[in-house]
């Protein structure tokens, strides 16, 4: 009677290369599991357009405080001490007193400052004659309710000054406390010279719906292998985490990109909002959203053990801090720094910046590749951590 010897050892795992006809093998399970649930699929098509409409006509908003950028060419008394009374008047957060046209127009084009006021030349030696001088205030009209809002302050501020210097004219000549103002402002509004509010909404929609889509879709991915008890068969099955994860979040990201493509679309056809910059620096950008939004999906499902909790997990994880913490509603900058400091945790926050600048302002990738590169970061990161949570998991 032979006996094996106690010390024999079980033969070890070979670790088998990364295949691309296991992940192809994955996405046709996944391709067909969306074709079988084709309510599901109608949904997800027309989810996108709904709250386009719902949200493109009924989002309005108000605002506290504007970003300042001032540029001064008199360097005089007077004109600082208008720059002061701006600031004072708790309307307006300087940003940076501008040397020079070029700082005055990075500030515009990279959303550091909503307006800027440019005090010309000679404007002491007109206030000390009581003749009339114009200020130049430059506006982004990229969010035109606060575009609104800055040109409303800055008349007002205008007006007030305007009033403080009536007493202290020159008694020949000066004009009377009922006569036109010595100072008039001539505004200029960049980028959306209509204000129209729409053009400010839809890009941010964009970001929310794309955010929202994504993660829901993923989410149920891993939970629903759980609920049918297919999971054993991954379990036994010499399939890699990371195979699974690109397997099942391609087919998810093309359902997606339809949407995107179904998004554009229906915004330039209802609300005549078209993209100024480059379509293909658009797509790029889109494409690592949507890679952070799904990949974000799949990590809840890694968490989650049943659809339910899934499903209410990637609702708060995506439409809070898509619509909260993105900047799509709500100026960050008026945002408490702790609540500032957690929205650099969520893509939302790149992607809405980088949407309206390239949808607005025509911005490129030569002034987003801030954005661009925490975005790419932000994929690789959630994706990774994904694989390693079901990694865990199969251990």
């Amino acid at each position: 009677m032979s006996h094996s010897p106690a010390n024999t050892m079980p033969p070890q795992e070979t670790r088998r290369p990364f295949s691309l006809r296991t992940i192809r093998a994955i996405m046709r399970r996944e391709f067909t599991d969306v074709r079988r649930d084709r309510r599901s699929l109608l949904l997800t098509l027309l989810y996108p357009i709904c709250m386009l409409i719902m949200y493109g006509y009924g989002i309005r908003y108000d605002v506290n405080n504007v970003p300042l950028t001032i540029l001064d060419y008199d360097h005089s008394p007077e004109s600082r001490d208008l720059s002061e009374q701006m600031l004072r008047s708790g309307y307006f957060e300087l940003v940076r007193s501008a040397q020079n046209e070029r700082e005055l127009d990075q500030d515009l084009m990279t959303d550091a400052s909503c307006a800027a006021v440019v005090i010309p030349r000679g404007f002491a030696a007109h206030i000390r004659a009581g003749e009339p001088v114009t200020v130049q205030a430059v506006i982004d009209g990229s969010d035109s309710n606060t575009a609104t809002i800055a040109q409303g302050y800055l008349l007002a501020m205008m007006a007030r000054y305007s009033g403080t210097l009536s007493a202290h004219l020159p008694p020949n000549g000066a004009p009377a406390a009922s006569a036109a103002p010595p100072i008039e402002l001539k505004s200029r509004i960049w980028y959306n010279p209509e204000l129209k509010s729409v053009n400010f909404i839809v890009p941010g929609m964009i970001a929310v719906i794309m955010m929202i889509v994504g993660a829901i879709m993923t989410a149920l991915s891993i939970v629903k292998e759980k609920e049918r008890g297919t999971m054993e068969q991954i379990l036994v099955s010499p399939i890699l985490p990371l195979e699974l994860m690109v397997g099942k979040i391609i087919p998810y990201m093309l359902i997606a990109f339809v949407d995107l493509v179904i998004i554009v679309a229906a915004g330039y056809a209802l609300f005549q909002v078209p993209i100024k910059g480059s379509l293909l620096q658009f797509t790029i950008l889109s494409l690592l959203y949507l890679t952070s939004s799904l990949g974000l999906g799949v990590f809840v499902s890694t968490l989650a053990n049943t659809m339910q909790s899934a499903m209410l997990a990637a609702i708060f994880i995506s439409l809070l801090p898509s619509i909260l913490l993105s900047g799509f509603i709500f100026p960050l900058e008026n945002m408490p720094i702790f609540i500032r400091f957690v929205s650099y945790c969520f893509p939302g926050r790149y992607f809405v910046t980088a949407i309206r600048s390239i949808y607005l302002k025509g911005v490129g990738l030569s002034l987003l590749w801030p954005e661009a590169l925490m975005l790419l970061a932000f994929s690789v990161a959630i994706v990774w951590l994904s694989a390693n949570r079901f990694r865990e998991q199969l251990g």
